[in-house]
């Protein structure tokens, strides 16, 4: 059952995800220069949560084809309104400034806003169900390490959560079903928009 509902929920999120495949060409200045500031503000964190009291989030984890894993960051099930939500997720053993691969987000490098309001989902309003950002690793455990963040329904206050959270495909409670195989590589994962050129 417990399946099922994880793979439901990752094909309803899979218009609203982030993953690591974005051209960092194609990202504007400013959105980089953000960005940056969000990773070095993760990186300079001590002290993390391993849960939130605002939402539910969980990783989950596919072996792929060639071996390597692919996990979904999963934030879901509001407890009170979050406007103008980003989220960006640090795999902790990457250092993402030394390399041209970008961090796994949501809500930070695409030209969308999303919220997350409890009981209410009306996509074409910015008003989703959950979000997803996902990446790659080579190993069937990993740390991540993610920073969400939001702001309340009149977009007075600004919350911001520093979470620490463990993938494991080993022991995950239920092993979600593989990937579809298609042609060309992982082109059917969920992504991001690639053409946010400003």
């Amino acid at each position: 059952m417990r399946r099922q509902i994880l793979c439901l929920m990752a094909a309803a999120l899979l218009l609203i995800s982030g993953c690591s495949k974005k051209d960092p060409n194609q990202i504007s200045t400013e959105k980089m220069q953000l960005y940056t500031a969000y990773y070095k503000s993760i990186m300079d964190m001590d002290r993390f949560q391993e849960k939130s009291d605002f939402y539910d989030i969980e990783v989950v984890m596919n072996q792929l084809p060639d071996g390597t894993y692919r996990y979904y960051v999963i934030l879901d099930n509001p407890q009170v309104a979050m406007v103008d939500v980003e989220m960006l997720v640090v795999d902790a053993a990457v250092d993402y400034l030394q390399t041209s691969v970008i961090a796994p987000s949501v809500g930070l490098l695409e030209n969308e806003d999303y919220s997350l309001i409890p009981n209410q989902v009306y996509p074409e309003l910015g008003y989703v169900k959950g979000l997803m950002a996902s990446g790659e690793t080579s190993s069937p455990t990993i740390s991540l390490n993610v920073m969400v963040l939001w702001k309340d329904y009149a977009k007075l206050k600004e919350t911001r959560e520093y979470l620490q959270l463990t993938g494991d495909f080993v022991n995950q409670s239920a092993t979600p079903e593989a990937e579809p195989q298609t042609e060309g590589a992982h082109d059917d994962l969920p992504i991001e928009d690639e053409d946010d050129s400003e």
